[in-house]
């Protein structure tokens, strides 16, 4: 069942005064400029689905902002048409108006998101924030869970706050339900999903590193081992701790949003919005990161923002989307179809993330000393300048070889 957000709309809501932002049904990393907008994106889409939170962004009285989705093959426009929101203008005093449908099209149903409960349609996305590490938290038991209408509605209404941290996934405490629950006759779904966890944690390692489920001991403290050594949950790194963080938030979401078999994890569709996927990550793990999403979790949606160029590395074809400048007033924008596997770092940082200075002041300062001695045929300053530069550059440095060479050249002339 097809489940995901084909496009977004804005007009006039935070920092945006219009964009037409087209996603793919995978993998969508956002990036660009500092101050491109891509965290008020994935703030708009929240919005669409709650638009209480508008106290929380600017916007004004021609605010439109609406995503198209599909569900079902069937085609879904929810959001807000002109009218919606009401003395918005001064930050912070914005107040949502009243539902107005957003602008219609052929071929597509034109709802807000009060219609979604009313219909049955899961249109309940998953939105985190940059804050991903698990907080110590002593479990007493078993608790209990919401059905999935009430859980859809939560999701929807929290997803604004979490982009900033609002909230934390309840991991261990997943774990601890679903390690009591899974031999029940009624919970064959949960079944099939912890032996897909647990027979997939491998994946989400990076290179050289195992990560295995071992127990849950009787104080309730789920224990892991890592390269050989038992662990608990909070003693894990930052990196084993924000993706684990992330794989198990993206589980329980599933099993709360969707009913029998449509919740197991293997087959579940849906969309992940995630801000900085690569926060608290180590580069080789930038690396393969998005791999492992796709391996644990083959058929959602991702849209994520991020910073890091390994992670843009290692997007495929119609994947990337890159951000406008704002000041250049450009409106509609696609996943570009391009892949940049084989770009180094600092072309990805100057080309596709909009960083206009990469040279090092230190080393561009030693490195004008040291052509200043080339120019006035210093040997010794040269050598001096040399050593200072060796001092703070990679062994295999061409330009400190030219230098040498340049060294060795005065020597001759002499």
């Amino acid at each position: 069942m097809d489940n995901y957000i084909k496009r977004l709309y804005i007009k006039d809501t935070g920092v945006f005064n219009e964009l037409d932002i087209t996603f793919n049904p995978r993998f969508n990393f956002i990036v660009g400029a500092n101050g491109s907008g891509k965290t008020s994106i994935l703030k708009c889409i929240a919005l669409t689905l709650n638009p209480n939170s508008i106290q929380n962004m600017r916007s004004r009285d021609t605010s439109v902002l609406w995503i198209d989705t599909v569900f079902d093959e069937i085609k879904y426009r929810i959001g807000l048409g002109n009218g919606w929101a009401k003395n918005s203008e001064k930050y912070r005093s914005g107040q949502h108006n009243r539902w107005s449908l957003p602008p219609t099209e052929s071929g597509i149903k034109a709802i807000t998101a009060q219609s979604l409960e009313q219909e049955n349609i899961n249109i309940s996305p998953l939105i985190l924030g940059a804050y991903r590490r698990i907080e110590y938290k002593q479990i007493a038991g078993m608790s209990r869970e919401s059905n999935s209408v009430e859980q859809r509605r939560e999701y929807r209404n929290k997803g604004f706050n979490n982009i900033h941290g609002g909230s934390l996934p309840a991991v261990k405490q997943w774990i601890i339900n679903r390690y009591f629950q899974i031999e029940k006759n009624w919970a064959s779904i949960y079944k099939k999903n912890w032996d897909w966890v647990v027979g997939n944690l491998k994946i989400l390692s990076p290179k050289n590193s195992e990560l295995h489920f071992k127990e849950i001991q009787r104080d309730l403290e789920p224990m892991f081992t890592l390269n050989g050594l038992d662990c608990y949950l909070e003693e894990l790194s930052a990196g084993f701790q924000s993706v684990l963080s992330l794989v198990f938030a993206i589980i329980e979401w599933i099993e709360c949003t969707n009913e029998d078999v449509n919740a197991y994890v293997a087959d579940s569709t849906g969309t992940v919005i995630i801000d900085e996927l690569d926060a608290h990550l180590h580069p080789e793990w930038q690396l393969t990161i998005r791999e492992s999403l796709a391996g644990f979790f083959p058929k959602l949606q991702f849209i994520t923002t991020t910073h890091s160029p390994h992670l843009i590395s290692s997007a495929e074809s119609g994947e990337i989307i890159i951000l406008p400048e704002l000041c250049k007033g450009e409106s509609i924008v696609f996943p570009k179809e391009k892949t940049y596997s084989g770009w180094n770092t600092d072309e990805i940082l100057e080309e596709v993330m909009g960083v206009n200075s990469l040279d090092n002041k230190l080393y561009a300062i030693k490195l004008n000393e040291a052509m200043d001695c080339v120019t006035r045929k210093d040997s010794i300053g040269l050598q001096t300048a040399i050593e200072n530069i060796r001092e703070i550059v990679h062994p295999s440095n061409t330009i400190l070889q030219v230098l040498q060479m340049k060294l060795a050249a005065f020597e001759l002339e002499k």
